[in-house]
């Protein structure tokens, strides 16, 4: 275990941890032996645990992962100020310690661990009757209320979710709770997803020509539709698909992060707005005044909902079957994937 970052910093025992889409992007880019990689960083950003020392040490915590001003006990910089903790400046410094999150850094640790180092501004707790299986998924759900916050004047209209993972179906639940009134579809491509959908409250299509009212306009690009459309895929792929389900004058709205876009023509074409966000944010105008942060907003829909982890999770490993959750997580379709943990021993 690194050594303890900083006088305040709090030792969590990791009880369960999630494997991201993000996740897999990195081991693909830099494969990792076992669980840790040549320079001794342990991925996992997803993550439920107990607090293992100080004041109420055994208390069940979720842990926000991205290390900002506050957690580096820094003066805040203007995007941490504006609640946009994904824009943190701290994060471009080309020296920064530490990294920018939890399972991207050597001195942190990452929830695929057994233990790591968390920042008192970095850890939420839990209502105790909140089953791990649900509350790991906080931290997907944090991104997926933050991005959708940042569309609530379309509240009331039809919304379109391109992607059936994880970050897809969790964005059915921002929807619902962001956007009253909404009526939302989910644009996915395998049955298992098509059911969680539903079971969420979302009506799910297989292609933008299904969607209630769509006129295509050549190579299924719509001019009518959903008002809004969020791309939870990060693909090039959805990211343009996204773009040709949604109405002309809409707005799509990117939570999935893809790298690129090999075509624009529905950007144009159609006049449309594309709105990008990254991570976690802040409401300036919250509603309740506690669920400022997008992770506690996560936590409280999390406690009213707590079964839902019985939908989006399919699969449980212990950590040292690394290997075989990582073969599931890759190949979705063969094993009716949706989200895999890991289940830390008690």
């Amino acid at each position: 275990m690194p050594p303890r970052p900083g006088p305040r910093w709090r030792l969590v025992r990791v009880t369960t941890a999630g494997i991201c889409g993000s996740d897999l992007r990195g081991l693909a880019e830099a494969p990792v032996d076992g669980a840790v990689d040549p320079a001794g960083v342990v991925p996992g950003h997803e993550m439920v645990g107990v607090l293992a020392d100080g004041p109420g040490s055994g208390e069940r915590v979720v842990v926000h992962p991205l290390v900002t001003c506050a957690a580096r006990d820094e003066p805040l910089c203007a995007a941490c100020r504006n609640g946009r903790f994904g824009q943190c400046a701290s994060f471009w410094r080309p020296t920064v310690r530490w990294s920018k999150s939890l399972g991207f850094s050597a001195d942190l640790g990452g929830g695929w661990a057994d233990w790591v180092w968390a920042h008192p501004a970095m850890v939420r707790p839990l209502p105790p009757d909140l089953p791990d299986r649900t509350a790991v998924l906080a931290e997907p759900l944090s991104v997926a209320v933050s991005g959708v916050r940042s569309v609530r004047h379309h509240a009331g209209d039809d919304v379109v979710i391109v992607g059936g993972g994880t970050l897809g179906l969790l964005t059915v639940v921002a929807v619902a709770s962001v956007l009253p009134g909404s009526r939302c579809f989910a644009l996915v491509r395998h049955d298992f997803q098509a059911d969680a959908a539903r079971a969420l409250g979302a009506e799910p299509v297989r292609t933008p020509a299904d969607l209630p009212g769509a006129r295509p306009r050549g190579a299924d690009v719509l001019i009518d539709g959903p008002g809004l459309a969020v791309d939870a895929g990060g693909t090039s792929s959805s990211l343009i698909a996204a773009m040709r389900a949604v109405r002309a004058g809409g707005t799509v709205l990117t939570l999935g992060n893809p790298d690129d876009c090999t075509d624009l023509t529905p950007l144009w074409l159609k006049g449309l707005t594309l709105i990008g966000h990254l991570e976690h944010a802040a409401d300036p105008s919250p509603r309740p005044p506690e669920a400022a942060d997008s992770l506690d907003e996560a936590v409280r829909l999390l406690a009213a909902a707590p079964d839902l982890g019985r939908h989006l999770v399919t699969h449980t490993f212990a950590p040292d079957d690394v290997e075989r959750a990582l073969a599931v997580a890759r190949a979705r379709r063969a094993h009716r994937a949706i989200k895999v943990i890991l289940r830390h021993p008690s």
